[in-house]
């Protein structure tokens, strides 16, 4: 039975609203996922710079901290959607990513970069930039004073709100590959405490938060870790990174041209698959511990220049 608090609430939610003189037009509905949530700061900067801000709703405010693209930062309330529908307005839940109905284990994945798929389900037109952002404040901006180069790795994402075994690389590969990096750089690594451990020099796995993690990665060299939120993060905050992305998806949909993006090419990838893999995830094992090493150093030996160079897409007219 419906919570009569809760359904009062629903019915005077319009009046209220119109009291405040609070009436968003269009709300971007999130929740899925960390990395999800990250990625529609795109979508805020794109509507903002067409004069139509959108408001977002979202169960992590600390990702919109500064962020100066929505017109209102809302918690996550599916109440408040509805009630802003009867009120006329419009809700966006930008899911990029289709399901399979005959394989739950598998996703159809978008022609375009998830980014461009958001935006266009968003009704943006135009051209867009194809990245994230997060907004450090300047107390979160660390300083690193030491003259050796700096690496944050992340090598798991099964701590994610819905993790893919397809997206984890080797676990024993990441020690040798620790190793070599430490004779070039400080390596540090972050993310869930019960991630596999490399070689680090710090390890801070299970000490972060959100905000400090974004923040040693805007003061490493090089980020280098698997797609999810990490990656997008290291975009956000204008860190170069190694991305592995195996043969689940391709660097087009998932990556950015700035980046190192590997992947590999066998006749099953890219495939979309979460779980289940038939070929025990042989896309992954075909990428070598050396192959990232040589791709960090060349982004150590040839710095590049911050702000990240962004990648334009021009979407049609819907």
């Amino acid at each position: 039975m419906l919570n009569i608090n809760r359904f009062l609430a629903y019915a005077a939610f319009p009046f209220l609203l119109l009291r405040r003189g609070y009436h968003p037009k269009t709300l971007l509905f999130g929740g899925l996922s960390l990395g999800d949530d990250l990625l529609c700061t795109a979508v805020l900067r794109e509507a903002r710079n067409r004069g139509s801000p959108f408001a977002m709703m979202t169960a992590r405010p600390e990702i919109f901290s500064g962020n100066e693209d929505a017109s209102a930062i809302l918690p996550l309330d599916d109440f408040f959607a509805a009630g802003l529908r009867r009120l006329g307005g419009r809700v966006i839940k930008p899911y990029y990513a289709g399901g399979n109905p005959k394989e739950p284990n598998r996703d159809i994945l978008p022609r375009h970069h998830i980014i461009v798929e958001m935006c266009r389900l968003a009704g943006i037109t135009g051209e867009i930039q194809v990245r994230p952002y997060l907004n450090l404040l300047p107390k979160e901006n660390l300083i690193h004073a030491s003259r050796r180069k700096r690496i944050v790795i992340h090598t798991s994402t099964r701590s994610a709100k819905s993790p893919f075994e397809t997206k984890d690389w080797v676990q024993a590969a990441w020690r040798p590959l620790s190793t070599a990096l430490k004779r070039h750089a400080e390596v540090i690594q972050i993310g869930a405490h019960s991630d596999p451990a490399c070689e680090a020099d710090e390890d801070r796995r299970g000490k972060t938060s959100i905000r400090e993690a974004a923040s040693l990665i805007s003061s490493a060299d090089v980020f280098i870790g698997l797609e999810g939120f990490l990656s997008h993060l290291a975009r956000a905050v204008d860190c170069p990174a190694v991305v592995i992305l195996g043969g689940r998806a391709t660097a087009e949909s998932v990556g950015y041209p700035c980046n190192e993006n590997i992947g590999a090419a066998p006749a099953c990838a890219p495939c979309g698959l979460r779980q289940g893999c038939p070929h025990d995830v042989e896309c992954m094992k075909m990428i070598k511990p050396e192959t990232v090493l040589a791709a960090a150093l060349r982004i150590l030996e040839s710095p590049t220049e911050r702000p990240l160079r962004s990648h334009r897409v021009k979407l049609p007219e819907l």
